[in-house]
């Protein structure tokens, strides 16, 4: 993702430094997905060798996606282009609870010049390992499922290195429920209406609180992005701290917190998602602290919209697009709320909303 300069202006020096942390959404798509589970898993194939069947969901997608900035003109203009793949091993443990390992292998290649002097386009992030529970508990009465998930960051992520990242610990629940709506004795000819809430709290753990190429470097960003003001890069599934470009000072702890509605029949499905993000950052040196802007410190929030519509070709093969929106939850001035589906406030040459295209095929 790039910034324009305007933007940087308003926010000042050491604020762009803290707002780089928050990027242009890529993996909006994957995000939809493993938030419920929306990806059918395949009917259970008895031809098929057990191995199989315990990786039935897994999942490979390509996606592209294009930034606001590409459609403006001179002054708000900021072409971005990308490509990504986005792998998801999962391995069903067969439990009661319906426990599975999942991972999340990411890779990115934009596609436009890059903001970076060195002009690197590709970027690999973070890998994930968690352990989903997705029915720990369903309320007789209700029908709602609770669910849980804890999760292990690999960091081999630009951003988590540069940061002195040493791992991430998430863990968080959710509770689901789904509203049959017909009476069609054809399943696939009713609608489906799914609501879902669910949270996560994420600790970090670094070598240092400060991020740097060096002992008491404060730029805030990789040596090879220059000014703070490179490409911040992307998220997934729930906009990690540890896949941003952040400000001097590292994350201590996050909350992630989203509300998620799929309406679907047959092969379409519709997902609308709002996720709200609070980064609580490191208490540093009050010395160091004195210099920074007060953004640069203490608690940082950002929003995700996402709407995206899904159709399945078959069991194994689907497609989707759709529009993504990530930023500071206020404008420039933080006064403000932006608005969660497109970021309508200052410039949009930060590429915060992405209109995105994705092919995935599943096991």
């Amino acid at each position: 993702m790039k910034y324009s300069a305007p933007y940087a202006r308003i926010a000042g020096t050491l604020a762009v430094l803290a707002v780089t942390q928050f990027p242009a959404v890529v993996r909006a798509d994957g995000f939809t997905k493993d938030q419920l589970g929306t990806v059918a898993k395949p009917a259970d194939d008895q031809n098929r060798s057990r191995w199989i069947r315990k990786m039935a969901g897994s999942s490979l997608e390509l996606s592209s996606y294009v930034g606001s900035g590409t459609f403006y003109a001179s002054g708000y203009h900021d072409s971005y282009v990308s490509t990504a793949v986005y792998a998801r091993p999962t391995f069903d443990l067969g439990t009661r609870f319906q426990l599975s390992l999942n991972g999340r292998l990411y890779v990115e290649e934009e596609l436009t010049k890059s903001a970076a002097p060195n002009g690197r386009g590709f970027n690999p992030y973070d890998i994930w390992l968690w352990l989903s529970a997705k029915e720990l508990h369903r309320f007789q009465t209700s029908k709602i499922r609770l669910g849980g998930t804890l999760r292990l960051v690999i960091p081999i992520s630009y951003e988590s290195r540069y940061a002195h990242m040493v791992t991430g610990l998430a863990g968080g629940l959710s509770l689901t429920r789904t509203f049959p709506i017909g009476n069609d004795p054809t399943p696939e000819r009713n609608w489906n209406l799914t609501l879902a809430l669910a949270s996560i709290f994420t600790k970090y753990v670094y070598s240092s609180e400060l991020r740097g190429s060096h002992p008491g470097d404060t730029s805030g960003c990789r040596p090879f992005q220059g000014n703070g003001v490179g490409t911040a890069g992307s998220v997934s599934p729930s906009a990690s701290e540890s896949d941003r470009c952040g400000g001097p000072v590292n994350t201590n702890y996050s909350f992630t917190s989203s509300g998620t509605v799929v309406l679907g029949k047959g092969k379409w499905s519709l997902a609308v998602i709002l996720l709200v993000a609070n980064a609580f950052h490191y208490r540093v040196d009050p010395n160091i602290e004195a210099m920074l802007d007060s953004s640069a410190i203490g608690r940082s929030d950002s929003t995700w919209g996402i709407v995206s519509l899904g159709y399945s070709f078959t069991d194994h093969f689907g497609a989707s697009l759709g529009l993504s929106s990530f930023q500071p939850a206020l404008d420039g001035r933080y006064q403000h709320l932006r608005f969660p589906f497109f970021d309508s406030s200052g410039t949009n040459a930060n590429n915060y909303t992405q209109a995105f295209v994705s092919l995935s095929g599943t096991l």
